[in-house]
């Protein structure tokens, strides 16, 4: 097997499963540098005891090496998405960009055993049977797991953190410049300082922060409030999501995140403190967040709201209370079941 989750703690789950994960890099996934890598990996999958390759679209130029490569060899192919090719909110519709995900999408469909995508991605769940009418409905498996891998919970309860001194807000993860940015939650959590004052209240931002993120928090006299950190491992991550009293999600309004549930919700459920959603309510993860009781959502337009949500929290007015059946939506041991059930499928078949 070449490719698939790389996670090693999926990796191991996957070989208690039956199956060895073995990773056939590229180091420059651009179609250059993928043709040169064509020849060292056609040696391997005809050297090796390779029995399914996989491949995924992060970036799509993984799947053109994938449709190659099983042109060459032949080898069974499990085609994930882990994101969309033509949908995906990142391309502008209607593109050049688009144009060429769309040939290449279909090149992909077409060729591969098995084409599997994770629940969460931004796609209608039929869009393939609906697009490509042609192709057997069986070659077509939606990963009913929302989160890429899924996430190991032993690893969170593991973790005894007590809370924060301060009631504190936390966000781990990117911003993306004109769609996913803090400037409104900043404008909220600025409304909420202005009405209750600024003692006793933090907001931590692990990740990417730019200079226009810290002026705005200059311009809205945030600085004893905002601290932000560098991004830190995933195992440091934890502790600090469970001491915090309120995980921030910003999803915006835009359309093209209508559909999308951020893989940062698997880490946020993990750690069982309440999120609040700067989302347009009726959006998926909007809409996800208060169906499952896990925090609130607030207007990704209205300051007040944010501050209102915040409030919520603060006082100690919100009841986190989500289902017991929750977690098993985002845990990585059956999402690894799924998984190697997939593999298993297309080396019987094979």
């Amino acid at each position: 097997m070449g490719g698939g989750p790389e996670k090693e703690a999926n990796k191991e789950l996957l070989r208690e499963r039956g199956w060895e994960v073995e990773i056939g890099y590229v180091s420059n996934p651009s179609i250059p540098g993928v043709l040169k890598e064509v020849p060292k990996l056609t040696r391997r999958l005809r050297s090796d005891d390779i029995d399914v390759m996989v491949t995924h679209c992060s970036p799509p130029e993984l799947h053109a090496i994938g449709y190659i490569l099983k042109k060459i060899t032949g080898e069974p192919w499990l085609a994930e998405f882990r994101d969309p090719l033509v949908t995906t909110p990142d391309v502008e519709p209607g593109s050049f960009s688009q144009f060429q995900r769309r040939m290449l999408e279909k090149r992909v469909v077409r060729s591969a055993d098995q084409i599997a995508w994770w629940e969460n991605i931004q796609m209608e769940e039929d869009y393939f049977t609906t697009i490509y009418p042609e192709i057997p409905k069986s070659s077509f498996y939606k990963i009913p797991y929302l989160g890429v891998g899924g996430v190991d919970f032993d690893k969170f309860n593991r973790v005894n953190a007590e809370p924060y001194n301060e009631f504190t807000i936390t966000y781990a993860g990117s911003f993306y410049e004109g769609w996913i940015e803090p400037y409104k939650f900043l404008e909220g959590l600025s409304e909420f300082v202005n009405r209750h004052g600024s003692k006793g209240i933090q907001a931590r931002f692990y990740g990417d922060w730019n200079n226009e993120y810290q002026q705005k928090v200059s311009k809205e006299n945030l600085e004893d409030v905002v601290t932000t950190y560098d991004p830190v491992p995933h195992d440091e991550i934890i502790q600090v999501l469970k001491k915090s009293h309120l995980l921030l999600y910003v999803g915006g309004d835009d359309t093209r995140n209508e559909r999308n549930i951020s893989l940062k919700m698997a880490d946020y459920v993990a750690a069982e403190s309440p999120i609040l959603g700067v989302i347009d309510p009726s959006f998926r993860a909007g809409e996800f967040i208060q169906n499952e009781n896990i925090g609130i959502s607030a207007h990704p337009k209205r300051a007040d709201s944010i501050a209102d949500a915040i409030k919520t929290v603060y006082t100690g007015n919100f009841e986190y209370d989500p289902a017991d059946s929750l977690k098993g939506r985002f845990d990585s041991r059956g999402a690894m079941d799924e998984y190697a059930n997939i593999l298993n499928a297309i080396l019987k078949s094979k």
